[in-house]
């Protein structure tokens, strides 16, 4: 548990801090402390006020299919002058409403880490929905080891907050009751690109993360060996950020003032909610298509839909990044709050959008070639994104979360795009000859989807136009391997299996149902510029009868 620091011995801190400092340098600390304490008595008022929660925006709420679930307005923040820009400050500590108590929800998530978990001096920001938190900070010699970490923080916090009615983000409020309308609300969402939060969808985990906590309701013990992120590392050395050691060592970490880490992809045994698993459609095509096709190898179990957990410090950030293997992901906190920016490329007077462009953002983060907004994850909250979604992730506090990934149909055009922008040589990972291996057990099932599905409720043209092409070229989506590599051509070899020719059987026979020659599919899919638009419904209830006739 967290101890507090006495009002003395704060007091003592700054006296010998200050006793380092110029005059001039001195006063300007004691102008700004002064103007952050006047700032902060602005936001006293509200930080451990709850608002009123917002009216349903959607008509799932408004069917009462999803009870009204917790949801709060931030404060109005004054947009003059440098209003209009995150706010940065420091300031003293003062009683901080706890992120996992609903009843009890603050906006501060500062004041009770300074002087614990990071140097009294910390800065803090203001974000958009009015949170306060720390700026990553660790002091080597007097400097910020971290400042280009800041400073891309400070971007983010500017990032306007998301709200119920977005573009981008579909918010769905209330506990999980009923699924089949939340599921059609999901998929129509993710297949136009959006993400998806539903709020207060899981039941949330205790105040503090703790050993005793991970251990009892996870298996995940002191002495597991794990690859621990350090931030300091990775500012030095970004493709060498990790350190060795156990999970005992990064949670006895979290009051420690020089260091930020966390620990990523801890396989567990909590996945999607119980009502969200037919979402998963990728794990619907291995299990219904195994007796038809059989898999000669051990279950890949561990690279299709297998859930992790991802442990964190708190004041870390993760920069610009997005899945490679082309699934939806899933991620919700179960302690601690996470403030994740989602990123979405601005589409130029031609109507194409820059993929190319993605994979520079990461250098130097500039953020004018993109729309964004920030979803504020509560313990709880599920939040869901299309394949290939380019998001920032920042844990101000210790958080605890689960995470995972699945294949839909609706979503396999946004599969195909994310795909193609890993085409670069490097090893080719089993988890991508699996992603072949669903995506080849995905066509094969095609003929034997239920009729109201091969009528149109999620076969629309383009997803089905992309699974064809992913069928029929998968060398194309993979990048070169030690291992799998043509001797002579020296391009990657996709392993093959009895799915594999099922899955060209059926692409084919759905190309030539539509008059498609197979060459003209890249040219196609290249012409294919909305995201929004699935594309008309193809109608495939005759054109595959010959593939469910029993012998």
């Amino acid at each position: 548990m967290t101890r507090a620091v006495s009002p003395e011995r704060k007091r003592e801190y700054n006296r010998r801090y200050e006793r380092k400092l110029p005059p001039e340098a001195k006063q300007k600390r004691r102008d700004a402390q002064a103007a952050c304490k006047r700032k902060l008595r602005q936001h006293r008022s509200t930080a451990r006020a709850l608002a009123e929660p917002p009216q349903p925006a959607n008509t799932l709420a408004a069917t009462g299919i999803l009870s009204p679930a917790f949801s709060w307005t931030p404060p109005v923040q004054d947009k003059t002058a440098d209003g209009i820009h995150s706010q940065t400050h420091n300031f003293p500590q003062h009683a901080v409403a706890s992120a996992n108590d609903p009843g009890m929800r603050g906006l501060d998530l500062a004041s009770g880490m300074l002087g614990t978990q990071v140097p009294l001096e910390t800065e803090v920001v203001t974000w958009d929905d009015g949170h306060i938190t720390i700026l990553p900070t660790i002091m080597r010699d007097g400097q910020n080891v971290l400042i280009e970490d800041l400073r891309l923080t400070k971007k983010l916090a500017a990032v306007p907050a998301s709200k119920p009615g977005s573009k981008f983000v579909t918010h769905l409020n209330g506990a999980i009751t009923e699924n089949e309308l939340l599921l059609i609300e999901i998929r129509s969402s993710l297949a136009a690109g959006k993400c998806v939060i539903v709020h207060e969808a899981v039941r949330p985990g205790p105040l503090n993360l703790t050993m005793e906590y991970l251990e009892k309701r996870y298996g995940i013990h002191a002495t597991m060996p794990v690859d621990i992120h350090d931030m300091e590392l990775q500012a030095k050395h970004p493709a060498q950020p990790h350190v060795p050691g156990v999970m005992r060592d990064l949670i006895l970490g979290i009051n420690n003032q020089n260091e930020h880490r966390y620990v990523l992809d801890c396989p567990i045994a909590v996945g999607l909610p119980p009502e969200l698993v037919p979402l998963d459609e990728g794990q619907m095509a291995w299990h219904r298509t195994i007796k038809d096709c059989p898999w000669p190898w051990p279950w890949p179990g561990i690279h299709l839909s297998t859930p992790c957990a991802s442990v964190s410090q708190g004041g870390v950030l993760i920069p610009p990044c997005h899945d490679s293997k082309g699934q939806n992901a899933y991620f919700f906190p179960v302690i601690g709050i996470q403030l994740r920016t989602l990123l979405f490329p601005k589409i130029p007077h031609d109507g194409k959008v820059p993929f190319e462009a993605t994979k520079f953002l990461c250098s130097p983060h500039d953020l004018d070639n993109y729309d964004a907004e920030t979803v504020t994850v509560y313990p709880g909250d599920l939040l869901i994104q299309p394949p290939g979604q380019l998001h920032a992730e920042y844990n101000p506090n210790p958080v605890l979360a689960h995470g995972g990934h699945f294949f839909t149909y609706g979503t396999l055009y946004h599969t195909h795009s994310s795909r193609s922008l890993e085409v670069t040589p490097g090893n080719n990972s089993r988890a991508q000859e699996c992603t072949d291996e669903t995506l080849w057990r995905m066509a094969a099932l095609i003929p034997w989807l239920p009729p109201d599905k091969l009528l149109g409720k999620c076969l629309h043209a383009k997803p089905l136009l992309a699974l064809c092409s992913m069928v029929l070229k998968p060398r194309k989506y993979m990048g070169q391997s030690l291992v799998t590599t043509s001797r002579k051509k020296k391009q990657p070899i996709a392993l093959r299996s009895s799915s594999y020719t099922r899955a060209c059987a059926v692409v084919t026979k759905i190309l030539q149902h539509l008059d498609i020659c197979p060459q003209d599919l890249p040219a196609m899919l290249k012409d294919l510029t909305s995201f929004e638009d699935m594309g008309e419904v193809i109608d495939l209830s005759r054109c595959l009868s010959e593939f469910t006739h029993t012998v």
